[in-house]
């Protein structure tokens, strides 16, 4: 049987580890976050108040595929539900939460069987806004998908350990 000593030596040792596990995992969670924000473009959104802001990612746009297939009404009665849905008293802010949009008769009557099951994998916190091309274009058909980073979440969840706690982690 080890002695106390040898127990509180492992007990240190694998603190140290998970620690160490911990802080690689945090690291990589904020290299991929501004990998992410490097690569897409947020700036058509912050322009027409349709970002949601910092602790969100631009998942991308929904575009329905069957498209091309459409009557132009059917494409004008899709452009009006996705408009009629951000411009509601929930989407003040341009967005609105996930459950609302699918709580939307009219929004959800206009998607198509892959973006109803796409939204449906979607965490509660994510949103749905507006969606805007490149140069910065409202696309009327399509709307703009946003989940919450959980690399913020995280941190933010060890600043008020850290914090509630008087004492850092860190030495």
């Amino acid at each position: 049987m080890p002695s106390k000593e040898d127990s509180n030596r492992l007990l240190v040792k694998l603190t140290r580890i998970a620690d160490e596990s911990d802080e690689r995992e945090e690291a990589r969670a904020r290299e991929r976050y501004t990998q992410l924000l490097n690569h897409i473009d947020v700036t058509p959104y912050k322009k027409s108040d349709a970002w949601p802001g910092k602790s969100y990612l631009l998942v991308g746009n929904s575009y329905n595929m069957d498209f091309s297939y459409q009557a132009p009404s059917e494409r004008s009665r899709r452009a009006s539900c996705i408009a009629l849905l951000l411009n509601s008293p929930e989407g003040r802010s341009n967005c609105i939460p996930i459950a609302d949009a699918l709580g939307d008769v009219g929004f959800t009557s206009v998607l198509s069987r892959f973006e109803r099951e796409w939204l449906s994998r979607m965490p509660e916190t994510a949103l749905i806004g507006p969606a805007y091309d490149n140069q910065g274009n409202l696309i009327p058909r399509a709307f703009a998908v946003w989940r919450r980073e959980t690399a913020t979440e995280r941190e933010r969840e060890k600043q008020l350990v850290a914090t509630g706690s008087g004492k850092s982690r860190k030495k």
